[in-house]
């Protein structure tokens, strides 16, 4: 019998042709950092997708990053957000926008800071409040008049301060919409399944390579778990990362309204939402509220899921909506 050679080259390209057309099961991941964090997706290749599409996607979330980081991170010097806090360019884009909108009607909502304009402040109090015993009430009130994000606005694409040394930070904002900008950008792509993870925000669809919801870690040190699909979630503040003065707890946020540091024994809030940018707000606007305005606001509307961490009786102890389920005591159940 006369045997057929198939060259290498041509057995290699058949065989990519048919990688390239065959269903795509697998899930994959890619990486890298955005304002200074580092990010992480993980999804589901499409059926039929072509043999490129992770190499596709890893340039299509570069391109998204770099657009943020272009827009509102202070780790970029160049950025939008950098500009309009030297007073060099005030011109404002889509992305600075949304997220300030996004910070003033959560403010004026809920009556929280937002802390977004409150470095100054943080500077004033010195780090672990270091500076507490050395600090006027006239100090305070000099930082408090460039210090309040009512005193910002868009007019015709053009940022507005009220107070040229009022300076911007979106940082923990931004993290909830950038979280939002790749996922938008996953779903044009067609991908039914994927976990989007900037920080303490993550965002959700569909199924995990188990087939189940996605399942991610709220803290390392306890061991709180909570299951997600179709959803984002949203934590500010830490478990660890506060301050106590004088048998006095404090969380690490300012009130921009009267320029001394959050006193509460709130820690860390954990919000769910349909959207990163939303639970984000949430987040941080709870912080700022404290335990007892938190609580108060969600009970008076109702369709937010959220978790509360806070001190009573010297130990952590949790404030959970009805809307959530808690199985096994560490895991939760939107």
């Amino acid at each position: 019998m006369k045997r057929i050679l198939v060259p290498a080259t041509i057995l290699l390209l058949f065989l990519l042709l048919f990688a390239g057309c065959s269903p795509g099961k697998s899930y994959q991941t890619i990486d890298g950092v955005v304002m200074g964090y580092s990010y992480q997706v993980v999804f589901q290749v499409p059926d039929y997708a072509p043999w490129s599409f992770k190499s596709d996607i890893k340039r299509a979330a570069r391109k998204c990053t770099h657009e943020i980081d272009r827009s509102i991170s202070l780790y970029n010097k160049s950025s939008l957000i950098s500009n309009i806090n030297s007073n060099t360019n005030m011109e404002a884009d889509s992305i600075f926008t949304a997220v300030l909108t996004k910070t003033k009607s959560t403010a004026e909502l809920t009556g929280a800071s937002m802390n977004t304009t409150t470095g100054p402040l943080r500077d004033l109090w010195g780090y672990s409040l270091g500076n507490a015993h050395n600090i006027t009430p006239d100090q305070i009130a000099q930082v408090l008049e460039y210090t309040g994000i009512w005193k910002v606005s868009v007019q015709k694409g053009m940022v507005v301060k009220k107070d040229p040394r009022i300076q911007l930070n979106f940082n923990n904002m931004g993290i909830g919409l950038a979280v939002d900008y790749l996922g938008a950008m996953m779903d044009m792509h067609n991908i039914s399944n994927y976990m989007i993870e900037i920080g303490k925000v993550v965002l959700c669809k569909g199924l995990n390579p188990s087939g189940t919801p996605w399942r991610w870690l709220i803290d390392q040190a306890s061991g709180h778990v909570i299951y997600l699909s179709d959803k984002a979630v949203s934590i500010c503040g830490s478990l660890a990362d506060f301050t106590i003065r004088e048998g006095k707890i404090f969380n690490q946020m300012f009130n921009s309204n009267t320029g001394y540091p959050v006193q509460d024994p709130l820690l860390s809030t954990l919000v769910i939402a349909n959207n990163s940018l939303d639970a984000t707000a949430y987040s941080i606007a709870f912080c700022s509220m404290g335990v007892e305005k938190s609580i108060q606001f969600l009970e008076s509307q109702g369709n937010i899921q959220a978790i509360l961490f806070y001190y009573d009786d010297n130990e952590i102890v949790t404030y959970k909506t009805p809307n959530i389920t808690q199985c096994h005591e560490i895991q939760y159940f939107p």
